[in-house]
């Protein structure tokens, strides 16, 4: 079979979808997606906390008032995405980025809710713009994150060191009279356990501020509609926390426990090639358009048809740009590879989409709601 010849569709009747779809496409399960939500919204009601979807990890415009019913709000860093989230009918609205130009936070100012800022210049600049205003403060706690997105290095950009911030407080509280609210984001796929150090982290060195906020935003990483996440003790913490300091709303900004495993993304086999003994099986995709994640993080995503263990069936995915680092990663399958195959990645909805480009000419992959 030549690729001119190559039917690059797909039937996916397993899908609930009764078309012939192209591919590169990403289709979102809304079952599933309706067990996440409603997961989040019975942990809201047993703890009165509010959380936010990050649109920065799933920005979809056909889905995005669906979770907006569902959750509390939504947490934006940009005036586009500001206006994703009043489309959606956001009840409430958080806003944080690591720096905000004056006329463009100004002008946003009036469409939020609330209001995390990055450092004590910022501070100074905005602290009299009427908002609900807060600091995002790192407590670089020792915690087992990657690198790459771990917000609690020593020279992380993002948030004010815990330590210069409880020294300008305590040394001169005046200057933070209209201080609201803390922001800390410092967790990762956590389960319980980071979150457990967190709140109390806060509890021990944030009593003097505490009986004068508003408001808490204890940020993302926070694993909830994992199977094995410890809910009784994130419901006990939280109660008590409440219970200690009944002033104070506290919010979440979760990023993938919103949409994972809520969905896939499907390719089609092109061409099989053999080199040096290795078989390389090139996708109608690219890890620089549809798979950002791999080329940033070297991400292993999960592969249909696979197994952990060796097969006689190993084949390197790779993609169809021309940029030699295209490759996608190596895996046994359980089964001989076939030209016009398709090959679907699984829990492919957080932070794949809202990254896609145009590299060497590719068009964005396609989405369906089945």
């Amino acid at each position: 079979m030549t690729i001119s010849s190559l039917n690059t569709t797909m039937k996916v009747g397993m899908f609930g979808m009764s078309k012939i779809m192209p591919t590169p496409y990403f289709v979102m399960y809304e079952n599933k997606l309706m067990q996440n939500l409603n997961k989040l919204k019975e942990l809201e009601e047993k703890t009165n906390v509010h959380i936010l979807h990050t649109v920065k990890s799933f920005n979809q415009s056909s889905v995005l008032p669906t979770i907006s019913e569902k959750l509390s709000g939504i947490s934006i860093t940009s005036p586009k995405e500001l206006g994703m989230a009043q489309t959606a009918n956001a009840k409430h609205i958080h806003l944080y980025a690591p720096a905000f130009k004056y006329d463009v936070l100004e002008s946003m100012s009036k469409d939020i809710s609330t209001l995390s800022l990055n450092s004590l210049n910022q501070w100074e600049t905005f602290k009299t713009l009427i908002v609900s205003k807060g600091l995002r403060i790192n407590p670089k706690l020792s915690l087992e994150i990657p690198e790459h997105c771990n917000p609690n290095v020593t020279d992380s950009r993002l948030g004010i060191d815990a330590v210069e911030f409880l020294d300008n407080y305590h040394n001169n509280s005046n200057q933070f009279n209209q201080l609201e609210g803390l922001h800390f984001h410092a967790l990762f796929q956590d389960k319980g356990e980071g979150f457990t150090l967190l709140i109390q982290y806060i509890e021990k060195n944030y009593s003097a501020v505490l009986p004068k906020l508003k408001w808490i935003n204890l940020g993302g990483g926070h694993d909830f509609t994992s199977p094995n996440y410890d809910v009784d003790t994130f419901v006990k913490l939280l109660n008590d926390f409440e219970s200690s300091y009944p002033n104070i709303k506290i919010y979440f900004e979760p990023g993938e426990t919103v949409t994972q495993s809520c969905g896939d993304f499907v390719t089609t086999v092109l061409d099989i090639v053999t080199v040096n003994k290795k078989q390389i099986a090139i996708l109608d995709t690219s890890i620089e358009t549809h798979l950002l994640d791999v080329a940033i993080v070297q991400q292993k995503l999960k592969v249909q048809n696979t197994n952990q263990e060796p097969t006689p069936y190993l084949y390197e995915l790779s993609g169809n740009s021309c940029l030699q680092g295209d490759i996608i990663g190596t895996y046994f399958f359980t089964k001989d590879l076939q030209v016009g195959e398709q090959i679907i990645f699984e829990d492919m909805m957080p932070y794949t989409m809202v990254k896609m480009t145009k590299f060497n000419g590719m068009e964005k992959a396609k989405f369906y709601l089945v």
